[in-house]
């Protein structure tokens, strides 16, 4: 019996599908997976080959993995598949599992939460031609009706689960016209940083709950938010096994929703047998208060050379009332500095373009990334109703006339205003220069005066600021040599020009 686990994802770190097909893998069924990164709902020639690549390999049942944006490709790829092989579609992922109801108006069933028990309770029950009705986690229609079944207990144990690979087994990919295998050289083609990262998971679970995340809404799924964590061993003979396939990896890139949750005895032994057993630079992400001296100390020792921290607003108001989170702007600038203190690349998150903000918080976040110690790069976010978060449900209420089409919105995309302008300006442009900008936009906000400086430091940034805080931020996680800098550039290039890019959509505010 043949499985076909179904991605759309622009770059292959599809660490929950990989899982799911390396737990198919070990239990001894068929797996396999089909990435479709350039997938074209209007495309003849691409549909025409993905019907022969389902029809050579003649599955028993398809699992579609997918987020919001991707649900008109789920869709039409469902049907497809429908007319061609009478088979089960299921449909897993964040998007699933937030919106159940409105995706069973396509597939077949609905896989909501952690998916690896359910799709192996699947994968026995069509193996011997049994019905899917009794199985956790599933739901599904019934005479119009909704039936959802109750969830498997969250996966304890992470160490159980089976080595994934840095390119999964049994994988192939639309690349152009056809349908390939999924070697190397494709690989490195669609993967995000060229193959050069492998990506693993130390921990599931978040320990904050903010109201635009999705993580809210798996944990009243679940009814806790305990933090399920992996031991060291199994960590580093993980990545022992990957570096031995693939000796192309130059970073281990830890994709835990926040790495440093643990204790210091935890993070002592896992930095004595990282840096003794493992050598290469590594990338975490966390949340600000849990960045103390002594854990960045162990780790950069080890070999910290990244780090993603959340800021999401300087306004403490937005931070408390608004997202529910218990991070506020001296927890972030108090991180910051250590972070600086020990010269590890720093990479921020912010949040724009949230309704329930006012000019003031705004211009709080302004002022907290001049306050930022420079050089760090920022990741500017347009928030994302969500459906299932409790910020979406906030919004419904209070500004029903603002409600976007979260499952076609780009968060990466921002309004072209100027205070949205004036917050990027902050994180790259000199402190003396934004204190002046925020002086006359205070004063004269609509003068053609301002407007005119604006745009000038506005190009100034585009050309000089921006792409030297990149320089410089990257030369930090080189250590501050030059060479491994100019060596290492081409790793981050194309998800470089993909955020530089992006600016310009949101460039212009006066147009």
């Amino acid at each position: 019996m043949k499985i076909l686990l179904i991605s759309f994802q622009k770059d292959l770190d599809t660490i929950g599908l990989k899982y799911i097909n390396s737990c198919l893998l070990h239990k001894g069924y068929n797996s396999f997976i089909l990435y479709l990164p350039d997938f074209n709902l209007n495309d003849k020639i691409q549909i025409e080959r993905i019907k022969e690549f389902v029809l050579s390999l003649n599955p028993a049942l398809v699992g579609i993995s997918l987020m919001s944006v991707e649900y008109n490709y789920a869709k039409t790829l469902t049907e497809f598949i429908k007319k061609t092989l009478p088979i089960p579609v299921i449909w897993g992922g964040i998007h699933p599992t937030i919106a159940a109801d409105d995706c069973l108006c396509s597939c077949d069933y609905v896989c909501i939460g952690e998916g690896e028990k359910a799709m192996l309770d699947i994968a026995k029950a069509v193996s011997r031609k049994k019905t899917l009705y009794d199985i956790n986690n599933l739901a599904y229609v019934v005479d119009r009706k909704v039936i959802r079944n109750p969830l498997n207990p969250l996966m304890d144990n992470l160490d159980e689960a089976p080595y994934y690979g840095h390119i999964p087994k049994n994988a192939f990919i639309l690349f152009g016209k056809k349908i390939v295998n999924l070697n190397k050289k494709v690989f490195r083609k669609y993967d995000r940083y060229g193959g050069k990262f492998y990506s693993i998971i130390t921990t599931r679970g978040c320990p904050f709950s903010c109201t635009y995340c999705c993580n809210n809404v798996t944990i009243d799924l679940y009814k806790t938010n305990k933090i399920r964590k992996r031991n060291v061993p199994s960590i580093i003979k993980e990545l022992e096994r990957a570096l031995a396939e693939e000796a192309a990896i130059e970073y281990i890139n830890f994709h835990d929703d926040c790495f440093l949750v643990g204790s210091d005895e935890y993070f002592s032994e896992f930095c004595e047998i990282y840096k003794k057993k493992i050598k290469k630079p590594f990338i975490i992400r966390s949340i600000p208060i849990y960045i103390t001296e002594k854990k960045i100390k162990f780790l950069k020792d080890a070999g910290l050379s990244w780090i993603s921290l959340g800021l999401q607003s300087g306004s403490d108001r937005t931070c408390t009332e608004i997202y529910k989170r218990k991070s506020l702007k001296e927890d972030f600038l108090k991180a910051a500095r250590v972070i600086s203190d020990f010269k590890v690349a720093a990479f921020y998150d912010v949040i724009l373009d949230n309704p329930f903000e006012t000019e003031n918080d705004l211009l709080q976040t302004v002022d907290t990334l001049i306050k930022t110690p420079k050089p760090f790069y920022v990741q500017f976010l347009s928030l994302v109703f969500y459906k299932g978060t409790q910020i979406h449900v906030r919004a419904k209420t209070e500004y029903p006339n603002l409600m976007e089409d979260y499952m076609r919105k780009d968060y990466l995309v921002l309004q072209k205003n100027i205070l949205n302008t004036l917050v990027r300006l902050s994180a790259f442009v000199n402190p003396y220069i934004m204190s002046r900008l925020i002086y006359l936009y205070r004063k004269y906000p609509k003068a053609i005066k301002f407007k005119i400086i604006l745009s000038l430091v506005n190009m100034l940034n585009l050309f000089f600021f921006e792409p030297r805080a990149y320089f410089h931020v990257i030369w930090l996680s080189q250590y501050g040599s030059f060479l491994n800098t100019l060596r290492v550039l081409p790793i981050y290039f194309k998800q470089g020009i993909i955020r530089y890019v992006n600016q310009f959509k949101q460039r212009c505010p006066f147009f």
